[in-house]
């Protein structure tokens, strides 16, 4: 069972900007897990929630590096598609730039 995707050239920049914003989103989120390592006041969970924190970071990162590469191919597709419609054009119109 095959399905077709039909999506518009403004959709795919739109959604290029989308990530582009949880990108921003998650690289200005806030590291509380660590700040309340210290007030927890029992070692293990402290350690614990140090632990969690530097994952969540380490983890963080690489989602804001995947979001960020997929909103710049969203951006350089919608851009692709844009110029070889130009092209298109042109070419129907005679135009030799």
């Amino acid at each position: 069972m095959g399905y077709d995707l039909e999506i518009t050239v403004d959709e795919v920049r739109e959604l290029g900007e989308k990530l582009r914003l949880v990108a921003t989103e998650f690289e200005n989120a806030e590291d509380v897990a660590s700040e309340y390592a210290d007030e927890v006041g029992h070692d293990g969970l402290a350690g614990e929630l140090e632990e969690f924190a530097e994952n969540w970071r380490i983890h963080r990162n690489k989602l804001m590096e995947s979001l960020e590469s997929f909103a710049e191919k969203a951006r350089e597709a919608a851009d692709g598609y844009d110029g070889v419609e130009n092209d298109l054009v042109d070419a129907i119109e005679g135009n030799n730039g």
